[in-house]
């Protein structure tokens, strides 16, 4: 208009209070027009929607251009900030992704009667949330439910129907008439309800869930100290998690339900109890007393077959557990969860895409072993010249961090089907003579060097390429003319060439089975030592070839 009037504006502006939920706003906008809140979008020209409230919001965000023409405002502050204690409901929904818990419940609006009485009748978003909450300004519980008809505000779309202040719950209750053109609503004046204070264990259990979500949401790396080992802020705030829903099952009790926030809070409290122990015998024994980290249920289980994999489990709840039991564990368990290490885990969970990765991390992989282990290595446990300990050693190796079954590490490490049973008649030797844990720790140790120092050879590759034929044309590839005073056998090269290629040892190929080995049948001299060496090492390049590069390491590698 020439005035600078706008007809199509409506008279009267209502701002969105500080951290006022867009669905408070749409309320008190219809109570100051004397509407309802389905009238007021109709007459705003949008289409009448009766949604949940997130969904109800997005729509509200969705057509803010459309509302700040018509009222002056947009449902929400153009600064919008996220809650000061939203960090535990984000972490939450973060863990629940993570553990594969199951879909959590949604979150409750909330409210604090005083703070409806003082702010203008706003309904606030810190007050939105799955977990149990204290108003910060009046120190008083959060209520969920109506006092009169236990209704859950917001929890139906009956109050966009409803022509009531804010203040007044909007549900149905009592009997209600045949006709559906009027509706016995509760009335109830929610400013009005008593509210309890906040007492004060529950005030340290709140403060300590929030804290320590804070913790986990910075993605602090410097380790918590927790029950003697360290690990990160949110591998602590997990395992509260994990002791929480052990002891009342997270998905309920973050249920509105009357129950609910007291189970939470007491499971807490809990939690802490357990993982506030100097030890991790110490927590086990709290935890036992309470009946958490049962070795049979889905959270910490002493199983390693692929049902229980598929589950990820914490790695701290999972080293308290491990380390209680580390006595009573068999040498197999204490290999695959590690026991040797400082903090004993789990093998690695199955990844949803295991095509993806090419071995698990926490074990170590059969490429980086040889068949034979390397001499040296365990001395003074296993002798060099003892063969099939060596062999048996690289078994158990293979079988740290790990759930392959011992025919598998046997098969992929070429050696005959009945030396499955080998490791366990060693580590059977070895706990009757008193040296099964020194050697299990040296065997941690050399898993931890292959994981820092990765082996240049891929042993697994040349072990499936490395076939007899080749094996010969190398040889045969070769002038052997350079050492007329030596007798080359060919046959006795070629199995030098494959143990060497491969670090394996001859006497387990079916096709260079010779007796004696033919290390000692090689010659004693140094010149004629050197001569061998020299074939071998022109042999090997050429093998290198006629594999097609299975890696690019040299021709041996030992760990450093």
């Amino acid at each position: 208009m020439a005035g600078g009037y706008d007809i199509s504006r409506w008279p009267i502006t209502v701002s969105p209070l500080s951290d006022e939920l867009p669905v408070s706003w749409l309320w008190r906008v219809a109570n100051r027009y004397g509407m309802t809140s389905a009238a007021t979008l109709a007459a705003l020209g949008l289409p009448q929607v009766n949604a949940s409230v997130p969904r109800l919001e997005t729509y509200l965000r969705r057509h803010a251009d459309a509302l700040a023409a018509a009222l002056g405002t947009q449902p929400f502050p153009v600064d919008e900030l996220p809650s000061s204690d939203g960090a535990l409901e984000v972490e939450l929904e973060r863990y629940a992704v993570d553990y594969r818990i199951g879909r959590l419940p949604a979150a409750t609006i909330r409210f604090c009667p005083q703070c409806l009485a003082e702010s203008g009748v706003a309904w606030l978003r810190s007050w939105r949330r799955r977990t149990p909450a204290a108003c910060p300004i009046h120190e008083v519980q959060l209520l969920v439910r109506c006092p009169e008809c236990g209704a859950v505000p917001f929890s139906r779309s009956i109050w966009m129907t409803a022509a009531t202040p804010p203040w007044i719950c909007p549900q149905l209750a009592g009997q209600q008439p045949p006709s559906r053109r009027r509706r016995n609503r509760c009335g109830y004046d929610l400013r009005q309800a008593p509210t309890a204070p906040l007492g004060v264990l529950e005030a340290d259990t709140l403060d300590r869930l929030h804290t320590s979500a804070e913790a986990a949401a910075a993605h602090s790396l410097e380790p918590v100290d927790v029950a003697g080992f360290g690990v990160t802020a949110r591998d602590h705030l997990d395992a509260i998690f994990e002791l929480i829903d052990e002891d009342s099952d997270l998905t309920q009790v973050l249920a509105p339900i009357a129950t609910g926030r007291d189970r939470l809070l007491s499971s807490a409290r809990l939690a802490f109890e357990v993982l506030d122990q100097p030890t991790a015998h110490a927590a086990a024994d709290i935890a036992d007393r309470h009946g958490l980290l049962d070795p049979n249920g889905r959270h910490t289980p002493i199983v390693t077959d692929a049902s229980a994999r598929r589950r990820p489990h914490n790695p701290l709840l999972a080293a308290v557990r491990l380390r209680s039991l580390e006595d009573v564990l068999s040498p197999t368990a204490q290999l695959t969860f590690r026991l040797a290490s400082s903090m004993p885990r789990y093998p690695e969970p199955i990844p949803r895409c295991p095509d993806q990765v090419q071995y698990w991390l926490e074990q170590v992989p059969l490429a980086a072993i040889p068949q034979v282990l390397w001499p040296g290595t365990l001395t003074p446990w296993i002798q060099d010249d003892d063969i099939p300990a060596r062999a048996a050693s690289a078994m158990l190796l293979a079988k740290i961090g790990s759930t392959r079954a011992w025919s598998l590490i046997a098969l992929d490490l070429g050696l005959p089907a009945a030396f499955a049973t080998t490791p366990s008649a060693l580590v059977t030797r070895m706990r009757r003579n008193g040296t099964w844990q020194p050697l299990l720790q040296a065997l941690e140790d050399l898993a931890t060097r292959l994981a820092d120092s990765p082996p240049l050879i891929d042993y697994s590759a040349r072990r499936w390429a490395a076939e007899p034929t080749l094996i010969e044309q190398a040889v045969q590839s070769i002038e052997t003319d350079a050492a007329p005073e030596m007798l080359i056998d060919r046959e006795q090269l070629a199995a030098l060439l494959w143990q060497t290629y491969t670090g394996g040892d001859a006497r387990y190929h079916p096709d260079y089975e010779i007796d004696p080995p033919p290390e000692t049948r090689a010659p004693s001299s140094r010149r004629g030592a050197a001569l061998v060496t020299g074939l071998i090492e022109r042999a090997g390049a050429e093998l290198h070839r006629l594999t097609g590069h299975p890696d690019h390491g040299p021709l041996e590698w030992r760990p450093p």
